[in-house]
């Protein structure tokens, strides 16, 4: 019976482990309770580890749904910080005009650039 129970345990403590490796910390509510003057390791307890780490920024990311957060630091603590979403993207004045139709590329073409950091 101990054999058992203890059995059930750890299939039990197994199970919960996975699921909470799978929970993303990076979300708004967690996001809203940064704040400036916070040192940057509470923001990685609160948030997690970053997508994207430079010296005075980092940067999280989620893919679905879409949101994106960036953090500023100044030393070692939060100096300001900014969140996009899709919604605020739709909201936006040149997203709205290219939708539109208003606001074209003269030359019928758009270009996109990308920046890639290697650490």
């Amino acid at each position: 019976m101990n054999r058992r129970i203890t059995s059930l345990t750890l299939a039990l403590t197994v199970v919960l482990a996975m699921l909470l490796a799978g929970c993303n910390k990076f979300t708004r509510v967690r996001y809203e309770t940064v704040y400036v003057g916070q040192p940057d390791w509470e923001v990685t307890k609160t948030l997690g580890e970053p997508m994207v780490r430079f010296s005075d920024e980092w940067v999280y990311e989620n893919e679905k749904p879409w949101y994106k957060a960036i953090i500023k630091f100044e030393g070692n603590k939060v100096s300001g910080k900014s969140w996009y979403d899709s919604k605020e993207l739709e909201d936006h004045p040149d997203i709205k005009a290219s939708k539109s139709g208003a606001a074209k590329d003269p030359s019928g073409t758009i270009e996109r650039h990308t920046t890639t950091v290697v650490e």
